[in-house]
């Protein structure tokens, strides 16, 4: 279920339209309380413009890693891209985790694929906000949502390479 502040999300039946101009106008006032990295993705010009290649809307999960590390809860989501999309995947590792949900529940309210086999889809949209821990990031996907809170957050796009999945992308682990 989704908890947005101020992106526009309506599910009817098997649609899902969402809409972030409310958040887009809200942002230059709430900047400043973002984190540096937060800061820096959230006001990315590409981020909302589904023209643009970098674009978030469209990529899928690729890989989803929870490290309890000795300076605190790290975590990273690596997201494939969609090819007729994107030109690169996406990573996002998040420091000072403090807070995680995934509700894979499906967000368009249709049992689709079967609960057997669930998949949180492709991501829809997405919301970052200042909290007292540093932020939240919410990810609306067709299949469910996924919510962080943590201190900072970093998002770098990389060159897609192949792999034996078709799925891999460059990078380091955490």
């Amino acid at each position: 279920m989704s908890h947005m502040k101020y992106i526009y999300v309506n599910t009817m039946g098997d649609c899902c339209s969402v809409d972030p101009r409310e958040y887009l106008r809200e942002l230059p006032a709430i900047a400043d309380n973002l984190p540096g990295g937060a800061r820096r993705f959230a006001q990315d010009g590409d981020h909302y413009n589904v023209y643009s290649l970098r674009c978030v809307k469209g990529l899928r999960i690729d890989r989803i890693e929870c490290i309890d590390a000795r300076n605190g809860l790290v975590m990273r989501i690596d997201f494939a891209p969609d090819r007729s999309q994107h030109d690169a995947g996406l990573v996002i590792r998040y420091r000072g985790v403090t807070g995680l949900a995934v509700d894979a529940s499906p967000v368009m309210g249709v049992e689709c694929p079967p609960p057997a086999v669930r998949s949180l889809g492709s991501l829809q949209i997405d919301e970052i906000l200042p909290h007292e821990q540093g932020c939240s990031h919410e990810i609306l996907m067709t299949g469910g949502t996924i919510r962080v809170v943590c201190a900072d957050l970093e998002a770098e796009w990389h060159a897609v390479t192949a792999s034996a999945d078709g799925l891999g992308m460059d990078g380091e682990h955490l």
